[in-house]
Parts: C-alpha cells; sequence; structure tokens
C-alpha cells in the first residue's frame, strides 16, 4: 500500500470500528454533561437521559459528572448541530453518538496516526519501514481499540502524540508555532486526563533548559495553560477546587455511591500486588501491548547521552512511569471495567514511537519471527477489544473472553 492511500485507509477504518452505544457508567457520565451543556446549558446533569449513572458527584444538592469536564466540552461542540438537526442521544444505538465519536476520537485518533507517520520520518525512518510502524501503531496497538467510544484516555494518547510531532519538528522549523502547538495539545491532554500532564511538565522542562528564544519558551507554556486554565476554572466552578473532584470525599457521600472510600494510598504490601497484577494480571497491560518487549529496551537504548533524541526520550520514559507510579500508588480497581489498562493507553503512541529502531534488535530469524508475530497477536488483541472496550465483568474475569462472549451472545 502506497503512502497516499493511508488517510482514505484511516477514515474507512474509522466509519467501520466506532461502538455507537452508551456501554456503562463512564461513557454515561460524559455525555449526560455533554447534554446537559447543550440541552440545558448548564454543568448540573440532573435533567440528563444519563442521570442514573454511578460515576457522578454530589454537590450542594446536585449531581455533576465526575469526569474532567473538557472531553464533554469537545463533545458538545459536535453534538449543538446534531441536537438542533433533530438527532438527541439516547441509550440505544445512536447517531448522534456515532458522529461524536467520529468527529472527536476518530478525528484525533487519525491525525494522531499522521503526526506518528510523520514523527518517523524526523527519526530518520523512510520507505516501506515507515508505513509499517505506521500501521502498527494504527492497527495493532490499544489506541485503536479505544478509538472506537467515548473516553478521556483516547484523547489524550492522541493529544500526547500531536504535542510530541509539533514539539519535534519545532527544534528546527517555525519554532514559535510549532511549539505553540505543541504546548496546546500537551496542555489538552493534561486537561482530559490530568495524570498525563507529568508529559507537559517534562517537555516544558527540556524547552526551558534550551537555547531557544525566551518567547518559544513562553509561547509554550503560555499554550498549554490555555486549556489547563479552562478545566480548572470550570472544575472551581463546580465543586469549589482545581483538585479532581473525586479527592474530595463528601462529594461521593448520596444514596447508591459506592465510591465513599474517596482516594487513598495503597500499603506497600497492596502496592507491589497491584502493580504486579497491573501489568500481568486479567487486565495486564503487558498482554495487551507485548510489543513493549521490543520497545521498552531500545527506549532504554535511546536514552544513553549522545544519542539524537535522549532528551525527549528521558522525559517520555520517566513521565511514563511517574505517570503508572501514580496509578499503582492511588487506585485499587485496576480501569474498573475495561479492556486492558485503559489508564496506560497514553502512553502507547510515545513508546511505541521507538519502532523507529526496531531493525536495530531484530538481528536473528527467531527475534523477527517473534516481533512478527507479536504484531500479528497485538492486531488480534486489538480487534477483539473493538467488541466493548468496557469490557463486561459479569461475563468473564479476562476481557477477551468477556468480549469474546459478548459476542457469541449477539450473534446467536
Amino acid at each position: 500500500m502506497q503512502h497516499k492511500y493511508l488517510v482514505p485507509l484511516l477514515i474507512l477504518v474509522s466509519l467501520l470500528t466506532i461502538n455507537p452505544r452508551i456501554n456503562g457508567w463512564n461513557e454515561a457520565s460524559r455525555m449526560a454533561l455533554t447534554q446537559s451543556l447543550v440541552e440545558h446549558h448548564e454543568l448540573t446533569i440532573d435533567q440528563s437521559t444519563f442521570k442514573g449513572t454511578g460515576d457522578k458527584l454530589f454537590i450542594n444538592g446536585q449531581f455533576y459528572s465526575d469526569k474532567p469536564t473538557m472531553p464533554s466540552f469537545l463533545a458538545a461542540l459536535v453534538y449543538l448541530p446534531l441536537y438542533h438537526l433533530g438527532l438527541e442521544l439516547s441509550y440505544s444505538w445512536n447517531l448522534a453518538y456515532y458522529l461524536i465519536i467520529f468527529f472527536v476520537i476518530k478525528g484525533l485518533w487519525i491525525f494522531s496516526v499522521l503526526a506518528f507517520h510523520q514523527v518517523q520520518t524526523l527519526l530518520g525512518v523512510e520507505g516501506r519501514r515507515r508505513l509499517y510502524n505506521t500501521l502498527i501503531f494504527a492497527l495493532a496497538s490499544q489506541t485503536f481499540t479505544w478509538s472506537s467510544t467515548f473516553n478521556n484516555h483516547s484523547i489524550a494518547a492522541s493529544t500526547l502524540m500531536l504535542g510530541f510531532s509539533y514539539f519535534l519538528i519545532g527544534k528546527n522549523v517555525s519554532r514559535h508555532r510549532n511549539n505553540l502547538l505543541a504546548g496546546f495539545f500537551f496542555g489538552l491532554s493534561a486537561a482530559v486526563d490530568i495524570p498525563t500532564g507529568l508529559f507537559f511538565l517534562g517537555f516544558a522542562y527540556l524547552l526551558l533548559r534550551s537555547s531557544s528564544p525566551k518567547t518559544v519558551k513562553l509561547g509554550f507554556i503560555a499554550a498549554g495553560l490555555l486549556p489547563l486554565g479552562f478545566h480548572f476554572i470550570i472544575n472551581y466552578q463546580i465543586g469549589g477546587t482545581i483538585l479532581p473532584l473525586q479527592f474530595v470525599r463528601e462529594y461521593l457521600y448520596f444514596e447508591g455511591s459506592q465510591w465513599t472510600d474517596g482516594v487513598r494510598a495503597n500499603s506497600p504490601l497492596s502496592f507491589l500486588k497491584y502493580m504486579f497484577l497491573s501489568m500481568l494480571g486479567p487486565q495486564g497491560f503487558l498482554w495487551y501491548t507485548p510489543l513493549l518487549l521490543f520497545l521498552v529496551p531500545i527506549m532504554i537504548k535511546q536514552s544513553g547521552k549522545g544519542r539524537p533524541f535522549y532528551e525527549e526520550t528521558r522525559a517520555i520514559g520517566i513521565a511514563s512511569l511517574l505517570l503508572m507510579l501514580t496509578y499503582f500508588t492511588l487506585t485499587q480497581n485496576y480501569g474498573g471495567w475495561g479492556y486492558g489498562i485503559r489508564w496506560f493507553v497514553p502512553l502507547i503512541p510515545l513508546l511505541y514511537v521507538f519502532l523507529f529502531d526496531i531493525e536495530s534488535v531484530l538481528q536473528s530469524i527467531w527475534q523477527k519471527r517473534l516481533f512478527v508475530g507479536l504484531v500479528g497477536y497485538s492486531f488480534v488483541i486489538a480487534v477483539i477489544g473493538l467488541i466493548n472496550p468496557w469490557s463486561n465483568a459479569d461475563l468473564h474475569s479476562l476481557p477477551v473472553l468477556a468480549n469474546l462472549k459478548q459476542l457469541f451472545q449477539f450473534i446467536f
């Protein structure tokens, strides 16, 4: 396949891989705010069709979504004209929801794949290898699975990829404009998925200690603070704090709430057990992203001082590690109902970037066969995930089997 067919392929794949129905509390919570913004011009979700979601907060006698608001605001931009054209959100298979996913989630996913393609060029990959690497990222990773439904992790993954691509371009071309875009997309990622703010901080640090003009540095930071500032303003308006609202335990106290424990830190023993199971348990990150067996060693090698992009590699590695440690420390439910550990999906694009050096580790025939096998396995795993990224744990504790069982029930 030639490079010129990449965009049509991505659009076609996007149109065919959307799951346009509300699968659970998480999606319902986000669409509750989207619907409230458009139909009722308010932040409360009391009048929404989806007010029955359990992912909500009770503040001053009213219910609010417990999610970062930015994804719902992005969805509202698409839903506004649809609503006035007579297309309304509902729990059933839904055209309005399909179009929201296509224009927000899939649109950003397509641009992130094109950004990945550009980054491979910037890192010296050409010809078929560049195309192969791009297709591996696009179709054989969890970013493909999670692009089929509305969620903040997919948005964060796509915007991190876009931010990184503009950061690399800005090192040599149109530094002011590209670093503004880089800062904006890193900031947008942080606004939709707060822990990914670690990448905004990491790349801001790289830029601040570089020889770039002061205007470039200030522009990057200011552009990133635009979406973050919007998030903080809305967050404060709802709950009177810029901290994630789940940190305020009294907001979780309402009849039927399952989240009254609030956010708490794991004990050292629980931390170790939770970390191990997060990587190798039923939803373990490595089972769903096995190419890390090749990519992490490459990343470590590329972090060595003197490598062309060692500073960016270190920023990616440190931010990824800190993000994972944050979840290992402060969460207990492995991402809830989900196909793999959904919290780690934003890391995947920047980790897959290291495919640019894959040929350096494919020296023997068995290494090449293992790599091809893991690519095939990753593609199959990603496609099975499309059945339902919010895997129903009541069907089976293994998300892969839960999805296959759900598919079997749907067919028969």
